[in-house]
């Protein structure tokens, strides 16, 4: 039987031959996840024998993701917020940059009376229910068109507590009134759908393509949830790293007022945000 030690080894260097990024990261995080061992296990259980079993879990396992399968569908999970959020195919992967809208929200509402919140093209729920989870009394509804999505963010809406109101329904057609309209939709251009990195083409294109210049979403949300926002209330999205000044432009020409764009940790345009006044 193989030791912790000897396995890592061995799959690290499988990941590097595949080209995984952060092989020894994603190695830790196979063993923890799927093995139940503890974290950094390579350091802190080194000399412990892997059964059979485990050996046949692990390696089957690093064999789909050397060949692109996203980590987070392997391990069923991705932490966003310092949440764990199930995910798996036909839902889009949380990722870090995310964070900063909810950030952005936190931060604009973090001394006012409790919002109402609606989180449009929601997909595992992790906007939505972070929003939720951190500001206090917010009432906040997810809305995802998807079966294959809306299961998810069913799912991780019960395991957080029911934080929200789930709606499966089309993200373009408004219903109620709100204070805050959040949404990372789909932003992806037809060009860039065809450049897509190898783990990414395994997400759900509905979740990516947002029409050939990547507009789409934000031309038909900003329209059609107009009427719905009330007065004083902000809309906010995720954006490509491109789009900033083209989103900016489409809420104005809806009638936004003061469109800021807000760039991420690496100085990209990550977020843009208007007030209706």
């Amino acid at each position: 039987m193989m030791k912790v030690k000897e396995a890592f080894i061995k799959t690290e260097k499988r990941f590097v031959e595949a080209g995984v990024d952060s092989p020894a990261f994603e190695v830790s995080v196979l063993m923890e996840d799927l093995l139940s061992l503890p974290r950094r296990p390579e350091f802190s259980v080194p000399e412990r024998e892997l059964s059979s079993e485990e050996e046949e879990k692990l390696f089957s396992a690093a064999e789909k993701r050397a060949g692109g399968y996203p980590l987070q569908y392997i391990i069923g999970n991705w932490e966003f917020f310092g949440r764990k959020f199930f995910v798996g195919e036909g839902v889009l992967i949380p990722r870090p940059e995310t964070e900063l809208l909810c950030e952005f929200v936190l931060k604009h509402y973090s001394r006012s009376m409790p919002p109402k919140i609606i989180d449009l093209c929601s997909g595992s729920g992790c906007i939505a229910i972070t929003l939720a989870k951190e500001l206090s009394g917010a009432d906040v509804t997810a809305v995802e068109l998807f079966e294959e999505a809306f299961e998810y963010l069913e799912r991780n809406n019960i395991f957080h507590g029911n934080a929200v109101k789930t709606v499966k329904g089309d993200a373009l057609a408004p219903f109620g009134n709100f204070d805050c309209i959040v949404s990372n939709p789909p932003y992806i251009t037809g060009e860039e759908m065809k450049e897509l990195q190898t783990e990414v083409t395994f997400e759900p294109k509905t979740a990516l393509f947002g029409g050939t210049d990547g507009l789409d979403f934000y031309r038909a949300i900003a329209k059609n949830w107009y009427p719905n926002l009330n007065e004083g209330g902000i809309i906010a999205f995720e954006i490509g790293d491109t789009q900033g000044k083209s989103v900016s432009e489409i809420l104005s020409e809806n009638g936004y007022k003061n469109p800021e764009v807000i760039k991420d940790y690496e100085g990209r345009d990550r977020v843009v945000a208007a007030i209706k006044m």
